[in-house]
């Protein structure tokens, strides 16, 4: 966003607004701490009208929980402020915890709730008997913040956010339709920037969308329909990915192997991309579903009829269904953005829930300890030291330390947060010095503040300065000591500075030494975990033949972590995750091995196929995987799949049933070996080296 768009001056003066009017109420009311109500309006101040309003809300709820817990344990651990600083900076732990379990802006009620409490217990650690007035005074503020910046920002030109979840919807599938088109017109290297950035992007819609829904909620009854309707769109797009890669490793084969389209499959292949490529029509679905089918049934009968090596027919019939594939996940987008150009239709079809995420419990228990250890020590060495405003110090290292919990390496945002603080220090000790001891009135206390909120405004709509400006935004009102006498205090200020430094630096320094890990890190973790529930699928399905609903859930598990691991791999690669690192490979294994195992399970045991040592050698396979991202399928695992598959073969030429299994064993076979041509050994020599 360029500095003084519309979006960003238009963003700043209402925040400007609201901040006066929280800080003229507060001073009217005669409250303690207005700085609380001023910091508020720009913390919870976003550029679209729901988001300021369910961020309002989820602040509001977060102070109220942690002046609740702060009730609750002062009469227990008012005597021992070691006690009470344990208990205080235990609690800002666990709720950071509870917080990483949810990705979308849900998650503030709690992480908020964990350093609120914070903020207003550590104050009453050396006065006790203030506690009970810093927590009423704390929700006042806050309420009066939020109230006015919901109130602002929702009254005076508000920003809607419909539009643009419809769009980031839109442009998710038109991405997907480019890269689809793309690879069908020739096939992209697998270091093309352009695939890349594609892919990259689709990795990232999922929880941009998640995001877009989670504040659209509180923009009335038609966004609500809206959101009903788009997480029907977001069920389906999120296949875009795995189906675009399985199209791209059967093309990559195709092209090894120097295989050519029948020309059958080349008028396909051509009727397909006119209809990809025709935006009027690409509703029709009918006619190219029914091409499809009809090219696979051909190359069916020319394989049956000897015409077509076995190999070469499995290839395009699998590629054929993956463009199926395509065409079902577009006819269904589209018919549901019919609805959603009409909101009065019919939202019945949304019911559907989205994924649970993904979570990395140890990720998340680490960062918790951190938070832990930052707020505790810096309790400890305020305490063992006696520095003046030394509260402050645990308040910053838990706010800090659960500012950035989630992020791949928070080292590198906490810097952006302490040039914040350097700033805010600076501007505060101007404002001490040399212009608010003039302003002696309300209005010139505005004249004084308008230049620096307005810029702070345009600062925080930026989002490459965006965390620098919320820095400065929570520093300031409380460095400058905004009260209702209006009295600045240059001493204050330093020893707050130095208290809050203090803070920031333990939070830095044990965030470096314990929590500081790699984005390819967090990558191969989700990788392994990704394994481990590929290998848990498999093993359920050969006991029990598992279910749909199993074969669902695994499905939206993986594409999680896939979610996870793309972006991560583009800005930090590591060798373990260059070859098949981003768990694609492992979603259409677990999906073949059910379609080929599970649905035809009676159909496998009436012809007497064993497939138990198949599906040990895979589990092996995976259990070496586990330990070392390198490993490669074993030569055992590629016999027992050419002897499976010979095998088939041979009885699939007479019982017309076996054809289907078949498809999908030969897609496990793909998948795990993409270079090895259809096997060419006897079937009795293969079942000699069993």
């Amino acid at each position: 966003m360029q500095w003084f768009s519309k979006n960003a001056v238009l963003f700043s003066v209402k925040t400007c607004l609201a901040a006066f009017l929280a800080l003229y109420i507060s001073l009217e009311l005669n409250l303690d701490k207005p700085a609380w109500a001023l910091t508020t309006v720009y913390v919870s101040s976003q550029l679209y009208a729901a988001s300021t309003l369910s961020k309002s809300v989820f602040r509001l709820m977060g102070t109220l929980l942690g002046g609740l817990f702060v009730f609750l344990i002062y009469p227990e651990t008012v005597q021992s402020p070691v006690l009470f600083s344990l208990c205080v900076s235990l609690w800002v732990s666990v709720c950071l915890y509870l917080s990483l379990h949810d990705r979308t802006p849900k998650s503030y009620v709690f992480m908020l709730a964990g350093y609120s409490a914070a903020i207003m217990g550590f104050p009453g650690v050396t006065l006790p008997l203030t506690i009970t007035g810093t927590v009423i005074s704390r929700i006042e503020e806050i309420t009066l913040g939020v109230t006015c910046s919901s109130f602002i920002h929702g009254l005076l030109f508000p920003v809607k956010m419909r539009s643009l979840l419809e769009q980031s919807v839109n442009v998710w599938y038109q991405n997907g339709r480019k890269l689809c088109s793309d690879l069908l017109n020739g096939i992209p290297k697998d270091n093309s920037p352009e695939r890349e950035e594609i892919l990259i992007r689709m990795a990232q819609y999922p929880q941009q969308v998640e995001v877009l829904i989670t504040h659209c909620v509180y923009e009335g009854n038609a966004a609500r329909k809206l959101i009903r309707l788009v997480s029907v769109q977001y069920q389906h797009l999120s296949y875009l990915i795995p189906t675009l890669t399985a199209i791209e490793q059967r093309l990559h084969q195709m092209s090894q192997l120097q295989i050519h389209f029948p020309e059958t499959v080349a008028q396909a292949f051509q009727q397909f991309l006119m209809w990809l490529n025709d935006g009027e029509h690409i509703k029709d679905t009918a006619d190219i579903q029914a091409t499809l089918s009809a090219c696979q049934a051909e190359l069916k009968h020319a394989w049956q009829q000897g015409e077509l090596p076995t190999g070469e027919c499995l290839l395009l019939t699998g590629l054929l269904e993956r463009l199926a594939d395509v065409v079902r996940i577009a006819g269904a987008y589209q018919s549901v953005s019919d609805l959603v150009s009409d909101l009065s239709g019919d939202t019945s079809l949304a019911h559907k829930e989205r994924s649970s995420p993904h979570i990395d419990t140890g990720l998340v228990l680490l960062s918790a300890l951190t938070s832990f250890l930052a707020t505790f020590g810096a309790c400890l060495f305020w305490m063992g030291s006696a520095m003046n405003n030394g509260a402050t110090a645990p308040m910053m290292a838990a706010i800090l330390s659960s500012f950035f919990a989630n992020a791949d390496t928070p080292g590198n945002s906490m810097k952006l947060f302490i040039k914040g603080v350097v700033i805010s220090v600076v501007i505060s000790v101007l404002y001490v010095a040399v212009l608010i001891p003039g302003a002696i009135t309300f209005e010139a206390l505005m004249i004084c503040l308008t230049p620096g909120l307005i810029l702070l405004g345009l600062v925080i709509a930026n989002p490459a300065t965006n965390m620098i400006g919320l820095s400065v935004a929570i520093q300031i009102p409380g460095l400058i000591g905004m009260s209702h006498d209006l009295k600045p205090d240059l001493p204050a200020v330093i020893n707050n500075a130095i208290a809050s430094m203090t803070g920031v630096l333990f939070a830095v320094v044990i965030t470096l030494l314990i929590r500081n890990k790699r984005p390819s890190w967090t990558a191969r973790r989700a990788v392994r975990s990704g394994l481990r529930e590929l290998l848990r699928f498999v093993k359920e399905m050969e006991r029990n033949g598992s279910s749909l609903l199993a074969r669902q859930q695994f499905i939206t598990g993986m594409l999680e972590r896939v979610n996870i691991i793309l972006p991560r791999m583009r800005l930090d690669p590591h060798p373990d995750l260059l070859p098949s690192g981003n768990l694609v490979t492992e979603v259409w294994l677990g999906v073949n091995c059910y379609d080929y195992y599970a649905r035809n399970r009676d159909v496998l045991g009436n012809y007497h196929i064993d497939n138990g040592q198949m599906f040990h050698e895979l589990a092996l396979f995976l259990k070496r995987r586990m330990k070392s991202l390198k490993a490669a399928p074993h030569a055992g695992l590629l016999d027992e799949l050419d002897i499976l598959l010979l095998e088939m073969e041979g009885l699939a030429a007479e019982a017309e049933e076996i054809f289907t299994p078949l498809i999908h064993l030969y897609s496990i076979r793909l998948w795990l070996f993409p270079e090895n041509a259809w096997p060419v050994r006897e079937l009795g020599y293969l079942r000699g080296r069993r």
